[in-house]
């Protein structure tokens, strides 16, 4: 492959360590360029087309979700490839990540080698299947897209797709994660959206609402203890 085929991919992250990770690990098949900055970054973006940007999370001058969902939303670089590289596992950070507009995510420290596979399969337009499926019942969640799917008759792999909003799936998730538990409006309020957040009960009430209309087809459905919170069980 020549210089003049390679695709072109940069790369936004304060550590030197990373930097040189990535020479190592991507130089023979992709042309590479480096920013420390945002600043600087959005100023390459601008300049040049790059195929995929890696992009860190946490920056001196600011956060990397914050300048992607600027280039996805207001700078209409949908295009462009980006992954969030964050040391955060939490999969609320995953999340947001998403929510910003980020097509992949890898959580420090990662295997170079699944980073490659990470790249070539957004540059080839496909999604890596890394464990990012979980599925319970008639239920398969996808967190890499969000999504989620319902058998359609038991036995059969006849999946039908249900859209969800960012909020309902990281409500379903977590009943879904810890099944048979009751979570309190409380504990879904700190877990789906974040500690400190000027939310009130009464929107997580109308978010499990939907919720409960989407999971119509299924087995399972989110049911309602008076006092307590919400359970993910099996519809009588």
């Amino acid at each position: 492959m020549t210089n003049g085929q390679k695709k072109k991919i940069l790369l936004i992250d304060d550590d030197y360590d990373i930097h040189d990770l990535i020479r190592h690990t991507l130089s023979r098949e992709f042309e590479l360029s480096y920013a420390e900055y945002l600043n600087e970054g959005e100023s390459l973006i601008k300049k040049n087309p790059f195929d995929l940007l890696i992009l860190d999370e946490t920056l001196p001058d600011g956060r990397g979700s914050d300048l992607c969902h600027k280039l996805k939303n207001e700078l209409d670089f949908n295009d462009l490839q980006i992954i969030m590289l964050t040391q955060r596992k939490d999969l609320k950070d995953k999340l947001n990540a998403f929510d910003a507009g980020a097509d992949d995510y890898v959580s420090k420290p990662f295997e170079p080698l699944e980073l490659v596979a990470r790249i070539n399969a957004r540059l080839r337009g496909t999604t890596p299947g890394h464990g990012n499926i979980l599925e319970k019942y008639d239920l398969k969640l996808e967190l890499t897209t969000l999504s989620l799917s319902i058998l359609e008759k038991e036995g059969e792999d006849n999946w039908q797709e249900i859209s969800l909003t960012p909020i309902e799936f990281k409500i379903l998730y977590q009943l879904i994660k810890d099944e048979g538990v009751v979570k309190s409006r409380q504990e879904l309020l700190e877990s789906v959206w974040g500690k400190g957040q000027n939310v009130i009960d009464r929107t997580v009430d109308q978010h499990v609402s939907k919720l409960r209309k989407k999971l119509g087809p299924s087995v399972m459905t989110v049911k309602s203890l008076h006092k307590k919170g919400y359970l993910l069980a099996e519809e009588m």
